[in-house]
Parts: structure tokens; sequence; C-alpha cells
């Protein structure tokens, strides 16, 4: 009857044993699940942190442009007050006064063109904090080729052709950030092919049944075919940056449902291919 009373005590030491690792491990998986997650946030804010460290040089020139020619203007305007104030023609008087209301709107304009500007950056440099929203990505498109167009403008033409019409659920910053980073890799390809002055930047967006497709294609120097299979991995680059850009890419747009590939192009470059679903992903939380 002991022997029972034993066997009986040791089978529910050991079950209730069992459960305790249970739920240890369980609590210990929930805790290296929140750690992983957040190491993955923070390398994306890492990785973005570093594209705005390439670009601060050009958006401060792209700031000081509209910012030169406010100072301009203000002092004209101080001027003409002051010479107004000494005419006593009508005629000249009015002349002048048109002339300052000329000035204030080029003051207006360029104030909101910096305006836009800071705008775009402080959007872009918030760290991610999984917010989903209804977006259409020719706007999100145009944001971001707002912050990079000094790094654009004076390597490449670019050519948009839009038709992808239909607004999807994503994580805007996260996929503005793939965005920029493609686009700036098309930009460095260009500068390495010293045979061409300016090149060309082409971005499309179009749209099947289930996916939004944006594609970035360049007259680069392109992307070796024994480099092809490698280009996503962490740490692997050729420009000498951080190697995350495109790791971190893929990452966004698997997170959202979708997919990124790289291809060779027609003649020259590199074409890159974003495909992201219509329906909005499971992976995705508010």
């Amino acid at each position: 009857m002991y022997d029972h009373i034993i066997f009986y005590s040791l089978i529910v030491f050991l079950l209730a044993y069992h459960i305790f690792l249970y739920l240890r491990f369980r609590k210990k998986s929930q805790i290296d699940l929140k750690r992983l997650e957040s190491d993955k946030m923070q390398i994306i804010q890492l990785e973005k942190m570093a594209s705005l460290g390439t670009l601060s040089a050009g958006v401060a020139h792209e700031i000081n442009n509209p910012l030169t020619f406010v100072i301009t203007n203000l002092d004209l305007i101080a001027s003409y007050t002051k010479k107004i104030q000494e005419i006593k023609d009508v005629d000249d008087t009015n002349k002048k006064l048109a002339d300052i209301m000329i000035s204030v709107q080029e003051c207006s304009d360029g104030a909101n063109r910096i305006k836009r500007i800071v705008q775009d950056l402080l959007a872009f440099s918030h760290s991610s904090q999984g917010k989903i929203n209804c977006v259409n990505v020719n706007d999100l498109m145009d944001t971001t080729v707002r912050i990079l167009w000094n790094e654009i403008k004076y390597k490449a033409d670019l050519t948009r052709d839009y038709k992808a019409a239909t607004n999807i659920w994503v994580d805007s910053n996260q996929i503005s950030q793939v965005f920029l980073n493609l686009i700036i890799n098309a930009s460095h390809a260009i500068k390495k092919v010293v045979t061409q002055e300016k090149g060309n930047i082409y971005i499309s967006t179009m749209e099947d049944e289930k996916y939004v497709i944006i594609k970035i294609a360049d007259t680069g120097c392109g992307i070796p075919k024994k480099d092809m299979p490698k280009i996503f991995d962490a740490f692997y680059t050729t420009s000498g940056g951080t190697g995350l850009g495109l790791y971190v890419s893929r990452r966004i747009i698997e997170n959202h449902g979708g997919t990124i590939t790289a291809a060779a192009g027609e003649k020259v470059g590199a074409v890159f291919t974003v495909k992201l679903p219509k329906v909005r992903a499971n992976t995705l939380k508010e």
C-alpha cells in the first residue's frame, strides 16, 4: 500500500515539476521574443540614422537655398519700406508696394519649402512605433524623393510613372525607409559609372489583383551575378556603408507580407521590385 502511495506521489511530483519547467520555459521564451522584437526595431532605427547621416549635408543645402532667398527678400523689403517713406510720387509708391508684395510672396514660398523639407525629415527620423495607416504609395514615394532630392538631382534624371491607385495598410515610416534605401543605392550605383555625366532613375508603381507593385530601376553599375544571392544579407556591402540597408528593407517588406527582389536591368543597372499586398498582412499590428 505504501509502495502505491510513494509511486503516485512520485508521479504527481514529476508532473508538477514538468509543469513548472514548461511554465518557466514559456515565460523565458516570451521574454526572448520580446527582446528579439526590440532588437529588430533597434536595428531598423540604427540603419535609418545611418541613412540620415548620409543625407544630412544634402538636406542642409536644400534648406540653405530657400533660407538665403528669404533673407535676401527681407532685406529688399526693409530697403523698399525705407524708400517709400521718402517718396512723394504716388506712382512710384505703388510700384514699390507691388515689388514688396512680390518679395513677400517669394519669402512665403521659400519658408513653406523649408517647412515641408523639415516636416518630411522629422517624419522619417522618428522611431517607428508600428503605427499602421492606409496610404497611397505614390504619395509616400514623393515624400521620400523630396527628402532625397539633393542626393539625386546632380547624379540622375528622375522619371516617375505612377499607375497604382489602391491605398494599402502599411507602416508608412518603415516603407518610406525601404524606398529611401533603394533610391540611395541607385544613386550610388550611378555615381560609380564614370563614363556617364548623369544617369537615370526610373520609379514606377502598378497593381494586379493581389499586390501593389513598386519598381526602382537605374542605369548604374549593376550588381555582379556572383553577388546577387548575397545582397540581402546583413552587413554585406560594396559601398562602405553599414551593410544593413537591403537587409532591413527585406525584413520590413516581409513583415508586411510582401516580397522584394533584385534583377539586372535590360541593358545596364539594376531593378528592384517591391510587392505589397492589398489585403492587410496578419503580421502587422496596430
